[in-house]
């Protein structure tokens, strides 16, 4: 792994546990579910972003395989969370 892309992603989980810190010290219990699903995209855009600037073809088109099906499973929990609401 390149040592820029560990960094990107070192600093997507630092802030990641930081608003996770934020959100608690406001006295918010649970995340909204569009918090997460806009804060994973972010993170796959950025992840893909530095290494598509890396020029790593492919490893490049294997993360996009790996976001595409991320991408899925989180359009899947989506929909499960507004059907079967509890």
């Amino acid at each position: 792994m390149h040592s820029l892309t560990g960094y990107v992603i070192g600093a997507a989980i630092v802030l990641a546990l930081a608003s996770l810190v934020l959100l608690r010290y406001l006295g918010i219990k649970r995340m909204p579910l569009i918090v997460y699903v806009i804060g994973v995209t972010v993170v796959w855009a950025v992840i893909l972003g530095v290494v598509w600037f890396i020029g790593d073809p492919a490893r490049f088109s294997t993360l996009v395989y790996v976001c595409l099906g991320f991408a899925l499973g989180m359009l899947a929990m989506y929909i499960a969370v507004h059907v079967y609401k509890s």
